[in-house]
């Protein structure tokens, strides 16, 4: 009998200490940390000041990597990707340590900026963003290229840094018609995309923004596109001879006649 009290007796505490579980873990509190995001939308290449900047409370488990804890630890240093309101500065978004505001902060190393002038009519220069990515196209119409003008593919998945005289992209902006486009290149990438500029007219191609796949293109002249426009002399036709197989002495060649006179006598030569 005793045995029997005991044992109800601790199935009933053991049923009463797991009910009490899970409330006392909801009032374990979460341990929360300082965290620095921005106040407001920050462009990029903009140098940080403390009106763009507020510390918010974190819970510490899932707090950033690479995030700042202290205002007076950002001011000064200069963003490379645009930020929206609310997001948390970090060290990935932020140009190396003295780096001063501008377009130079936005390129990544061995890189070079380049700006060409574009046209509304110039592949997608009215739908560019900085940010997006492109392929250049040159078409050519002079020298060699004077009579069959040739459009070919030769710098691709080039970033475009800025728009006219934007170099950062906020959220709600929309696509405007601009003369100028900078994209990043490379020293190499820099050189063709500057003869191209010379030597034909210049158009960018809008790439998807995952889009890495490299292509090969052979180009296309006018005659590919439209046809040369020359009709081809037809063959001469076959001789009687060549159809019958029967072999024909050659034809002969003309002759001349001329007409001597000596006193009463005519007499005609032939040539």
């Amino acid at each position: 009998m005793m045995a029997l009290v005991f044992g109800a007796t601790a199935t009933f505490t053991a049923l009463g200490w797991l009910k009490n579980q899970p409330a006392q873990q909801a009032q374990e509190p979460i341990k929360m940390g300082p965290v620095v995001v921005a106040a407001k939308e920050i462009g990029a290449a903009t140098s940080l000041t403390t009106d763009q900047l507020v510390v918010r409370r974190w819970p510490l488990e899932n707090r950033p990597q690479g995030s700042y804890p202290k205002i007076e630890d950002l001011v000064g240093r200069v963003v490379s990707l645009p930020m929206a309101a609310g997001e948390p500065i970090l060290e990935a978004k932020l140009a190396p340590q003295g780096m001063l505001p501008g377009l130079t902060a936005l390129l990544a190393p061995e890189k070079r900026a380049m700006t060409v002038k574009v046209d509304e009519a110039a592949g997608v220069a009215g739908f560019l963003s900085p940010e997006n990515r492109v392929d250049v196209l040159v078409t050519v119409d002079k020298g060699e290229f004077n009579k069959d003008p040739i459009s070919k593919l030769i710098l691709q998945n080039l970033r475009v840094l800025g728009v006219g005289q934007r170099i950062d992209r906020t959220s709600g902006d929309k696509p405007q018609v601009v003369p100028t486009v900078t994209l990043e290149v490379s020293p190499e990438e820099g050189e063709r995309l500057a003869l191209a500029d010379r030597e034909g007219r210049i158009s960018l191609i809008l790439r998807p923004q995952k889009e890495l796949e490299m292509v090969t293109t052979q180009g296309v002249r006018t005659s590919d596109l439209l046809g040369s426009g020359v009709a081809a002399a037809p063959p001469p036709l076959p001789r009687a001879a060549e159809v019958t197989g029967a072999t024909v002495a050659p034809p002969a060649s003309p002759r001349h006649a001329v007409e001597v006179i000596k006193g009463n006598k005519r007499e005609s030569l032939n040539f």
